[in-house]
């Protein structure tokens, strides 16, 4: 893992430094070759899974600003399911000690486990439409739980789908930041934000 992990860290400092300009090279590197895009594409929400530094959003932006609409969505529900796994079966595998540690050190998590009981699917959608605890560390926390992989990955991309949509809306009309695409695209983003601070404040204060 050590190698796998400097790379990560590598490709995620350099991400952060230069931001959209990056993929705005990748456009121009691979602007002919679609496959290899998306293949890049999925090294990077790979990448993500086992790095803090890489976030959802320059992803789904980046797609959305080089694909089509509708291979955009695609690339980034390929991502996502492709940036569950790896915490997932760690977590799976690493005995319960991982939720102890996992709960020390967000002990705040405790109030939504204990919700896992009652419906995997529902608890794995609300953990990830919340997110305000980073998806590596609930991928590995539901992974530790024993939540069915079915239930998990289900939950997990339709807790993820709203804002993955918008985002990806977001990074269609960048290039036209005045179009009613954008600015609608802009709002929705905020608006789902602001009720999944809702629902996490509201669980935690449970």
């Amino acid at each position: 893992m050590i190698p796998l992990v400097a790379l990560a860290v590598f490709v995620t400092i350099f991400v952060l430094r230069n931001g959209v300009s990056t993929i705005d090279a990748l456009v121009e590197s691979f602007s002919e070759h679609p496959w290899i895009t998306a293949a890049a594409f999925m090294g990077l929400f790979l990448l993500k899974s086992i790095s803090f530094g890489l976030p959802f959003t320059l992803l789904y932006i980046g797609a959305g600003n080089i694909f089509p609409l509708g291979w955009a969505l695609v690339v980034n529900v390929c991502g996502i399911v492709v940036n569950m796994q790896i915490p997932y079966l760690l977590g799976r595998f690493s005995g319960g000690t991982a939720v102890e540690r996992l709960l020390g050190k967000f002990p705040k998590l405790g109030k939504f486990e204990a919700y896992s009981k009652d419906s995997a699917l529902l608890f794995t959608f609300m953990v990830k439409f919340v997110g305000k605890v980073p998806h590596e560390i609930t991928n590995a926390l539901l992974g530790s739980l024993k939540i069915p992989y079915l239930s998990y990955m289900v939950g997990g991309v339709l807790g993820l789908l709203p804002t993955m949509v918008a985002t990806t809306l977001v990074g269609k009309g960048l290039d036209n930041p005045d179009s009613p695409l954008f600015i609608i695209s802009i709002v929705v983003v905020v608006m789902l934000l602001v009720v999944s601070l809702l629902l996490y404040r509201r669980q935690i204060d449970c």
